[in-house]
């Protein structure tokens, strides 16, 4: 039988790895459901909920503080939405909030199909992941260039120019993404420095060219078509331009693979031409936890081993003769506190330890 003995010891994470994949999806694997929430017996209705989500209009009114401090963040609150989401299995810890490109298909004017290709990015400053007032935290925003193009003007009083943000996306790299700009980023002096009109903007929901206030004019923040929740795996489409030209009698559903579905807005996928494409950069992330294990002198010194003659050296220790024999350490388990073994280290070979030497092991546990 193996000797056992315990000894406190602590831990510090030593090291942090993040590990990018490029994952993407098209088609069958990419879904698509219809929510709105003033149908209040479906069950679609709570995803609002889910994503913090204004349950009904008068939760973010126009004339809200949130609202006029953050109008972009208004233009969300819309009684219809689509869902997609991403498999658990396509992400590991958290998607890139820089790093999505989706294509959905959409109505282009009468029954001609085209789809709308839609980037990720995340408000004042382009970052992995964003956190918002309403939505909460880990969260990208969603833009697209035939929608809205990027705000143009300055920021932060005259300070920063915006002019030579022309895409989302079209041809940058993820990392290249301009970030994009919310109304409390604009000083004084950056109100209408973007030159569109305000009848140039799409807007998602009617706001006035004076809001919220009458030296506001023109074109002052970017306005997004959704949002992801990044750590959920749930793309939220709230756009009408998006949400309400998705071509539902073209797709098929997703448990029966019934096609042209003749009313079914709940888990439809197009695999048709133009088919849906998904892309995103992955994140998985590795933390290494060390521990220092010491073995002083006097310390682990006895072993009840059948091989070591216990007889004679408890003999040694009562008569404090020192002639211990050595004991030899094979392996290290960790414990925690309650007595429960969650780590071992096995050594390649045994180590000696003496009465009176000292040994160190140094472990490091991925966690």
């Amino acid at each position: 039988m193996p000797n056992v003995i315990f000894k406190p010891v602590t831990s510090t994470i030593s090291s942090r790895q993040e590990k990018i994949v490029f994952t993407g999806m098209n088609g069958s694997e990419i879904v698509y459901t219809l929510c709105d929430r003033t149908e209040t017996t479906s069950k679609e209705a709570n995803y609002f909920s889910s994503f913090n989500l204004p349950y009904e209009y008068d939760a973010l009114s126009s004339g809200s503080t949130l609202s006029q401090q953050y109008p972009e963040i208004y233009h969300l609150n819309r009684d219809k939405i689509v869902v997609a989401p991403i498999p658990k299995q396509n992400y590991s810890e958290l998607i890139d909030g820089r790093s999505i490109t989706i294509d959905v298909p959409q109505y282009s004017g009468g029954t001609a199909i085209s789809a709308k290709t839609i980037y990720s990015s995340t408000y004042t400053t382009l970052t992995k992941t964003d956190s918002n007032a309403v939505l909460g935290n880990n969260i990208a925003f969603l833009f697209s260039d035939e929608i809205n193009r990027p705000y143009t003007g300055r920021t932060n009083n005259g300070q920063f120019s915006n002019s030579g943000n022309t895409t989302w996306g079209d041809g940058l790299n993820y990392t290249e993404r301009p970030a994009a700009v919310s109304y409390a980023d604009l000083g004084v002096l950056d109100v209408n420095t973007d030159s569109r009109p305000w009848s140039s903007v799409n807007l998602a929901n009617g706001v006035p060219e004076n809001y919220p206030t009458n030296t506001n004019q023109g074109y002052n923040y970017d306005i997004p078509v959704g949002f992801v929740a990044l750590d959920k795996g749930f793309i939220v489409f709230t756009h009408p331009n998006i949400v309400d030209n998705m071509p539902w009698s073209l797709g098929q559903e997703q448990y029966t693979n019934a096609s042209n579905p003749s009313s079914g807005t709940t888990n439809i996928y197009f695999s048709a031409t133009p088919t849906s494409n998904l892309s995103y950069i992955d994140i998985s992330i590795n933390y290494k936890t060390t521990v220092v294990c010491l073995a002083l002198p006097q310390e682990f010194y006895f072993s009840n081993n059948p091989s070591w003659d216990f007889v004679y050296n408890y003999n040694e220790l009562l008569n404090q003769t020192n002639g211990f024999q050595s004991v030899y350490v094979t392996e290290v388990g960790m414990y925690n506190t309650l007595n429960e073994l969650v780590a071992v280290a096995k050594l390649s070979e045994p180590l000696e330890k003496t009465y009176t030497n000292i040994i160190n092991f140094t472990l490091n546990i991925d966690v």
